[in-house]
């Protein structure tokens, strides 16, 4: 029951925010302009790259908290843990914050290939988006907290309000003043709310008092290793999913940036659906192996990844099959949606794989060995970093899309079916082939057959999101029918009630 209410509570905050993320997007374009909103794509750029300060410090305090919560852990250390790495964010944001105010005017006229605004606007606009940025950077350590002590329908609950403030609250006030500087300064002062909000909570969540002004070196030198790993492995892969958009960045004007911001959009909704679940289960896999080693594990595993490829695999197919139907369905302008389609499909394989894989990353973490995933974003970066740059100048967008795709489908096959062997290799062809890539496969073959006997091509929108709503209904039966385990599984769930 704690299992189906966390990820229901997942769902429900993440359908929410997503939908008020993707709601306003239109009304973004329209009452900013593409050039303007190419700065809102260059916010999740900075946010990508801002988050490396936290990539070894936000899953180490997770853990230890998800530890303390099932009594293998004390509470004391763990919160000392947890404020010292609060004021060890907190000074890093502050270096960075610093820098980018001096440094925001070059920025403005040497990366970013602007028409209309001015530079002024272009500098500001970074520096506000750095404020916001690292505020919820500081906010993201105590959610992975409260997150790991299962009290996640408080913060999804959380989550909804503030991105409802953040979000729709933000379309009167872009309506109004039509200035991009004003709505990330919107953004900057719910994230301050934001935060206060998040310590509060945790607060009244851990059962010990904290001093307000704990540094412990102490803790963070026990913890240092697995520190060190995650923030060098996070670091690798934060440079591998962030150096197309960087060098496009640099390549494209504003507003084609802008385009290729909402194919990202769009794709990243497969992660986005994802989280719930990952989200749901990494506490239960650090208790699982805390209990029974590998066999639990490995359960746990199975079970997650049958359900996430259920949830997710359907929505991949429509995205992957008729990409230009479903941003005219959301946009309702044709020059967008042919802009963005031709970027979308190979980054809709790419996620989706991303997606799946990183469940073997939760079991590492979980299991608190790390090295394998180390090892294997090393190999990502020897094969991506020197093809991204190449590819990206003389394909464009749309070429590092399908190179994205390419490189996860060779690491997906080859590095899983290795790390595999090396954690759970009674499980390694069962998982790779029956629980993944077969219902992938088929669910994304029999949308696109779908589309062929029915062509999206019609200027009706309601009509192209029935077709939408078909070929993700025949996308999941075929993967029912073709997966024999998850098809038990969604029966007994719908007749033991």
């Amino acid at each position: 029951m704690s299992l189906k209410k966390n990820i229901l509570s997942n769902y429900a905050g993440t359908l929410i925010s997503t939908v008020l993320s993707f709601w306003v997007v239109p009304f973004y374009i329209k009452w900013l302009g593409p050039e303007a909103y190419g700065l809102v794509g260059i916010a999740s750029l900075v946010q990508g790259w801002v988050m490396l300060l936290n990539a070894g410090l936000a899953p180490v305090v997770g853990r230890q908290a998800a530890r303390a919560h099932g009594g293998a852990a004390d509470w004391n250390e763990t919160g000392r843990l947890f404020r010292t790495i609060d004021w060890l964010m907190a000074g890093l944001s502050l270096l960075v914050f610093l820098g980018i105010v001096f440094t925001g005017p070059w920025l403005a006229n040497n990366w970013l290939e602007k028409t209309h605004l001015e530079t002024k606007t272009v500098s500001t606009s970074l520096t506000l988006l750095i404020l916001m940025t690292l505020t919820r950077l500081l906010s993201s350590v105590s959610r992975g907290v409260i997150a790991n002590m299962e009290a996640q329908l408080w913060l999804n609950a959380n989550l909804a309000f503030f991105n409802a403030l953040r979000f729709a609250a933000s379309l009167p006030i872009v309506y109004t003043w039509r200035n991009i500087e004003v709505l990330f300064s919107w953004w900057a002062i719910i994230a301050f709310i934001e935060y206060f909000s998040i310590q509060r909570k945790i607060n009244k969540l851990i059962p010990i008092s904290i001093p307000l002004f704990t540094f412990d070196h102490v803790e963070l030198k026990k913890h240092g290793h697995i520190i060190a790993s995650l923030t060098f492995t996070s670091t690798v892969w934060i440079l591998l999913t962030q150096l197309d958009k960087l060098i496009l960045s640099g390549i494209l004007s504003l507003e084609k940036y802008g385009h290729y911001s909402i194919a990202i959009l769009l794709a990243s909704g497969i992660l986005i659906l994802a989280q719930p679940v990952s989200q749901a289960f990494q506490p239960r896999m650090t208790k699982a192996f805390s209990q029974g080693g590998t066999k639990l594990i490995t359960e746990e595993l199975i079970l997650c990844t049958q359900l996430l490829v259920l949830l997710i695999a359907p929505i991949g197919a429509v995205l992957f099959a008729m990409p230009e139907s479903v941003v005219y369905i959301w946009t309702g302008d044709y020059a967008v949606s042919t802009n963005v389609a031709n970027v979308l499909r190979g980054y809709v394989i790419g996620n989706t794989l991303i997606a799946i894989g990183g469940l073997l990353y939760l079991m590492q973490l979980a299991i608190g060995n790390i090295k394998w995933h180390l090892r294997g974003n090393l190999i990502f970066a020897m094969i991506l970093i020197p093809t991204v740059p190449w590819v990206a100048k003389q394909y464009g967008a749309e070429g590092a899309g399908w190179l994205w795709a390419g490189i996860n489908l060779f690491l997906f096959l080859g590095w899983n079916s290795f790390l595999l062997s090396k954690l759970a290799p009674a499980i390694r062809a069962r998982w790779l082939w029956r629980d993944t890539l077969t219902p992938l496969a088929t669910a994304f073959f029999s949308a696109w057959l779908v589309t062929k006997f029915i062509q999206p091509e019609h200027p009706n929108r309601l009509y192209l999101f029935a077709l939408a709503l078909l070929v993700m209904l025949t996308s999941t039966l075929a993967l029912l029918v073709t997966t024999p385990e998850i098809r038990q599984r969604v029966k007994y769930k719908i007749f033991s009630y």
